[in-house]
Parts: C-alpha cells; structure tokens; sequence
C-alpha cells in the first residue's frame, strides 16, 4: 500500500495471484539450479514473488510461470529490481520483465479477464 510521499512502483495494471508459482532460471548463473517461487501478483512490465533465496539487484532471470484459471504458460525473461528479506528463509523478489509484446499481451488479458470475473462475482 501507498502512503503520504511514496512514490508508485505500479506502471500498469496488476493482478494478485494466491495459488500460483514461478520458476525461476538465473541467466548469469548466480544460482546454478533453477528455484521455485509462490508468486505474489504479476503485470505486464514485472511480478513479485516469494523465493527461499536471496537475488542481487540487476540479475538477469528467466521465468517460467503458469496463470491459473485459463492454463496459459508464459515465458519471459526479466531483471531483479528488488530484493527484500523478510524473514531467515523468506524473501521478497521483484522482477522487470524485459520486452516481449506477445507474452506481455497475454498477462494484459489474461488480468483483463480476471477483473472482469471480479466484477460478475461482485453483482450477484
């Protein structure tokens, strides 16, 4: 959440996933397996996921994730933006998603239909 003088992170519309995971491929090989992360939410331009290990600010990754309800698997490459540690096994990892139009049009409709879902759910 925003606060009084934050600046917005947010450069497009996102969408919160609750049961979704994220592989991840490091491209420079900081880590020499790939790594399995709860993710967060996801735009567009970026995402945000739960590792058990820490990235470096700049990584260029390779992630592979599933957005449920419509069973479409994208595939993009990206950079670490941030990295906060949470707790001792916990770390908060945003990402920025290099250009890719086609995958990044299927994350745009892909939350397009899913606030669209909201909204029918919420009138009945």
């Amino acid at each position: 959440m925003k606060t009084i003088g934050q600046k917005e992170r947010r450069r497009a519309p996102r969408i919160t996933l609750r049961s979704a995971f994220i592989d991840v491929y490091p491209i420079n090989g900081e880590h020499k397996t790939e790594l399995r992360g709860k993710i967060c939410d996801v735009s567009a331009v970026g995402a945000k996921f739960i590792s058990s290990k820490p990235y470096m600010k700049d990584s260029e990754i390779y992630v592979g994730l599933l957005l449920p309800s419509i069973n479409t698997v994208i595939n993009i490459s990206g950079r670490v933006v941030r990295c906060e540690k949470k707790s001792s096994e916990e770390y908060h990892i945003a990402i920025e998603f290099k250009e890719d139009r086609y995958q990044q049009s299927l994350i745009e409709e892909y939350i397009r239909i899913m606030k669209s879902w909201d909204k029918q759910w919420e009138r009945h």
